[in-house]
């Protein structure tokens, strides 16, 4: 069974986050005079430390899961969103518990006359990045997946499926708005994108990056099938 996938992630919402991010920066090595090093910390440094601290959303050592959505061939979009405070954890669980109830709903039967649930075959653009922050994530939170979640040393193509990949090769890519626009497809960008997820999530805005993220997921699933000459 296919369960496309589609994530979004924030940098982390750890206390002492952007203490961990001041303790990695410096000056640039060509500064050697304290009072333009004095300079660096007071007037450049704080951009720099926001810079490095907003890159956590890509790295799931530090990131955080904030929205994910699903879908299998024939049922509507699901999307789980958690509003600031909530705990990444409970997100984390409402996806696992979800995605449950599609393989049970489309469990296969067998001889016994029983009806077991495979494992899904995920699919997603640039899925390394969104399958891997997932499998990261729920080893982080200790919840594990009660079925196979890809980890990051799952194959393309055999344990996954991916529409980036699947286009421009495994040393190319390409984003999921130009891949629409040679499609013909419509594409789900608009005012909100990856790189504004979390100001408009700190702005409180989880049902817009909910309805994002459920349409990228909707989109991957046209674009797979377009691709696999089943539309």
């Amino acid at each position: 069974m296919r369960i496309y996938i589609d994530v979004e992630t924030i940098p982390s919402q750890a206390p002492d986050a952007r203490d961990l991010v001041l303790a990695t920066i410096k000056p640039p090595a060509t500064y050697k005079k304290p009072e333009t090093i004095a300079k660096w910390w007071e007037e450049d440094a704080p951009a720099a430390i926001e810079e490095g601290y907003r890159k956590q959303a890509f790295d799931a050592t530090s990131g955080e899961l904030v929205s994910i959505a699903w879908c299998s061939d024939t049922s509507d979009v699901q999307t789980s969103a958690r509003a600031p405070g909530e705990p990444e954890v409970e997100l984390l669980d409402r996806f696992l518990s979800g995605v449950t109830e599609l393989l049970h709903a489309e469990a296969v039967a067998a001889a016994d006359g029983r009806r077991y649930p495979g494992d899904p075959y995920f699919v997603a653009h640039n899925a390394a990045f969104d399958l891997g922050f997932v499998w990261r994530r729920s080893i982080i939170l200790g919840l594990p997946a009660p079925f196979k979640l890809p980890g990051p040393a799952a194959r393309d193509g055999k344990d996954y499926g991916c529409t980036m990949l699947m286009w421009a090769g495994h040393r190319g890519t390409v984003g999921l708005a130009r891949l629409c626009a040679a499609l013909g497809i419509q594409s789900p960008k608009g005012d909100l994108d990856g790189s504004k997820v979390f100001d408009a999530w700190l702005a409180g805005e989880v049902d817009r990056i909910a309805t994002y993220n459920a349409a990228d997921t909707a989109t991957v699933r046209s674009i797979w099938r377009r691709l696999n000459w089943e539309a």
